[in-house]
């Protein structure tokens, strides 16, 4: 009887660290191309992006925003192949006052962990972009008014940090950044996760393209004891 259970078993607990394997990839929780072109007035207090795929909703904010997008870069990778076509852009992204430019995303991490986010960001020769601030927080944003309109917040204006003045080498052409936030386990599993990416330093225009949101997919509970289970048995195979 032993001699047919134990190739079952083998198979079974092959397929199963097959499908470990495989949960361990990084996935696509959300993507923005901005190819789809946007016609909004230049300096638009908000200009909202809805996902290219996955989930999201990402909203442009504040500073000159360029209503119609200025060129971008092609991409191909985590399964993704798209041309060059647009990206998000200001033409000004430190205004006085309290204007410097913001954007943030909203998305949702459910049966996920360990978050990243790369996008390609160009900044110009003369200055560009040196550094941003990125913070979090696991409610949905509000409605706030700002400047004779509405933009979005943080829901009671609170958030966390989880970096400040992030350098980028002022990229005057199209540069990767990749920000890995696994040890922001807060915004693991979640229905809700905001970021805000602001105080982007100097006073010249920038570019966005490419913002791809990833995860590693949380194994299932049941997955999680088949495994112990699948290690038990082959225990008493070996003591057989």
């Amino acid at each position: 009887m032993n001699t047919l259970k134990q190739p079952t078993l083998a198979l079974t607990l092959a397929s199963f660290s097959l499908a470990l394997a495989s949960s361990a990839n990084a996935v696509v929780i959300s993507y923005w191309d901005f190819n789809d072109g946007f016609s909004e007035a230049d300096e638009t207090l908000q200009i909202v992006h809805t996902a290219s795929q996955g989930n999201g909703t990402l909203y442009q904010q504040r500073a000159d925003t360029d209503g119609n997008g200025k060129g971008g870069v092609a991409y191909a990778g985590n399964g993704i192949t798209a041309t060059d076509g647009k990206a998000m852009a200001w033409d000004d992204v430190g205004k006085s006052g309290d204007n410097d430019a913001e954007f943030f995303v909203s998305f949702f991490t459910t049966g996920f962990k360990d978050i990243n986010i790369r996008m390609d960001l160009q900044g110009n020769a003369l200055g560009g972009i040196v550094s941003y601030d990125l913070k979090y927080d696991t409610n949905t944003l509000v409605d706030v008014a700002y400047n004779g309109g509405t933009i979005k917040d943080f829901a009671g204006g609170t958030s966390t940090s989880f970096s400040n003045n992030t350098a980028t080498g002022n990229p005057a052409a199209y540069t990767e950044i990749s920000i890995d936030m696994s040890t922001a386990t807060a915004i693991n599993d979640q229905s809700v996760v905001v970021l805000r990416f602001d105080d982007l330093k100097e006073n010249d225009d920038l570019r966005i393209d490419n913002i791809v949101i990833t995860g590693t997919a949380i194994p299932e509970p049941s997955s999680t004891a088949l495994l112990g289970l699948g290690g038990l048995a082959l225990l008493l195979r070996k003591k057989k």
